[in-house]
């Protein structure tokens, strides 16, 4: 499992980054420890949060071949292994499902499986919730950044995964945030990749994804973003606990 830790003095170049070509003592090449420093750099820069650092499609636990898990991973697997910025007109993926099935572990490994395989572009993680609680409490304070510059990296990076996609009360503010984001993003054909615990054809007395998000931009997604269904999973975090138990 790949995990991330502490940049340590690397032993062949030490902390140099770079190491003498054998046989010609005048000439350098890159230590092989830079890789891994870029690596690490790339993910800190993504907002990876910590947590989700162990997620790896590999490690995905699809409780025993779970038909609908299987999927998903194995679709997940294939849009990773053909993303390049700015190919297939930016269209990303839509991955909706209850709580606990997956779905977040998924788009992260998305994206670090994009920086294992050392292909270009900026990435991105952020949570809606936290970005619309972060421009809030930017009006508060005179120090905090605007709007358009906590929306700017969203804007501007080449895939970005956009977590829990209508968790926020649907206010006037947060679709127009929303439709601000997101219709940037497609205008620009930039690849993002959404989880949502909502659905569009919920239970009785649940709400749908266009009640939470707005037919206009339900409307969008559809053209934005292939839909990946991890319908009747059950909830993995209680599940495992249950399990620990036992």
């Amino acid at each position: 499992m790949n995990t991330i830790s502490a940049p340590a003095i690397c032993p062949r170049c030490n902390g140099s980054g770079w190491v003498p070509i054998e046989g010609d003592a005048l000439r350098v090449e890159p230590c092989g420890c830079q890789g891994d420093l870029r690596r690490r750099q790339r993910i800190t820069s993504a907002t990876i949060p910590p947590r989700y650092y162990h997620c790896r499609l590999e490690t995905f636990y699809d409780r025993g071949n779970y038909p609908a898990l299987v999927t998903a991973r194995n679709r997940v697997q294939e849009f990773a292994d053909a993303w390049l910025p700015g190919i297939n007109n930016g269209r990303g993926l839509l991955l909706m499902g209850p709580s606990g099935s997956g779905k977040t572990h998924l788009a992260v490994a998305a994206l670090l499986d994009v920086i294992d395989a050392s292909k270009s572009g900026r990435l991105l993680f952020s949570n809606f919730q936290d970005l619309i609680q972060e421009i809030q409490a930017s009006f508060d304070s005179d120090q905090a950044p605007s709007k358009s510059e906590i929306l700017r990296p969203l804007l501007e990076v080449d895939l970005l995964v956009l977590d829990e996609l209508g968790s926020q009360k649907p206010s006037m503010f947060v679709q127009d945030i929303l439709y601000y984001l997101i219709n940037s993003r497609y205008n620009a054909q930039r690849t993002t990749l959404f989880t949502t615990n909502y659905s569009d054809t919920p239970p009785p007395k649940d709400e749908s994804l266009a009640n939470r998000i707005s037919e206009r931009l339900r409307s969008r997604l559809y053209e934005m973003t292939e839909e990946i269904k991890l319908a009747g999973v059950p909830d993995f975090r209680t599940t495992f606990r249950e399990s620990q138990h036992h």
